[in-house]
């Protein structure tokens, strides 16, 4: 399911990566903050994976001039000087970018310890992200991605029989699909509600970093989407036009 995304990114060729995840408590446990951006020189990580960890370079320039333009736009973001990866960048990226260095631009949004912030103001952060780069007179070609599933438990009261995961609302995890392949971030956004985020498992609410991913292009239909109704996740890809890919 990997492949069509490498394969587009292959065909974009991205100079740098804006990579929108959420931190599986590695960081953020004592300090919460909603939303947050990396601006180190590089960082490392494996996590769950130690047999994938390397180190990637960050895009410390455009991170801080992205960080200076969310806080003009009036998001309370913060700035991370020293930061670590997780499996939710590390295994991804051992797929798309398996052997060159690819700089990225993390930024984390808290999709686990409520309050979470609302899926409009996610989708916001993302059509900030965009201005920005935008504004970035040095930014080159930028590629965004989003990682995070849409309905999953994760050692919860919810997990199936034979796993610590588990899928609690297949329900929610359709309808989410269902408004992606018609390209409708509007009534996603809508119907992501605190609430059905949570009936579909305490780790539900990373479809927020989906949402604000859908924030940085204008919403149509992907050009590739594929589900996994047993992990309730899903591969996309929207490739677009232009300086954002």
């Amino acid at each position: 399911m990997y492949r069509p995304l490498r394969e587009a990114f292959e065909r974009v060729r991205p100079g740098t990566l804006v990579y929108i995840t959420s931190d599986h408590y590695n960081m953020f446990w004592e300090i919460l903050p909603l939303f947050a951006i990396g601006a180190a020189e590089s960082a490392r990580g494996a996590s769950d994976y130690p047999e994938l960890e390397r180190e990637l370079p960050i895009a410390a320039p455009l991170a801080r001039h992205i960080h200076e333009r969310l806080v003009g736009s009036e998001f309370d973001i913060a700035l991370l000087q020293e930061l670590e990866f997780d499996h939710t960048v590390i295994a991804p990226l051992h797929f798309l970018a398996p052997a060159g260095p690819i700089s990225v631009v993390p930024v984390y949004v808290n999709a686990f310890i409520r309050p979470l912030p609302s899926a409009r103001r996610c989708l916001a952060l993302g059509e900030a992200i965009r201005r920005a780069i935008e504004d970035s007179p040095s930014a080159g070609r930028v590629a965004v991605a989003g990682s995070g599933s849409f309905s999953l438990e994760i050692g919860g009261p919810r997990i199936s029989e034979d796993s610590h995961t588990g899928v609690p609302d297949p329900v929610w995890f359709e309808r989410v699909l269902e408004l992606l392949r018609i390209g409708d971030r509007t009534a996603l956004v809508a119907e992501a509600t605190d609430e059905r985020m949570w009936r579909a498992g305490n780790a539900g609410g990373e479809l927020l970093d989906w949402i604000a991913m859908l924030g940085t292009f204008e919403s149509r239909p992907p050009d590739y989407l594929e589900a996994q109704p047993q992990f309730g996740h899903a591969f996309a890809v929207w490739q677009l036009d232009g300086t954002l890919a």
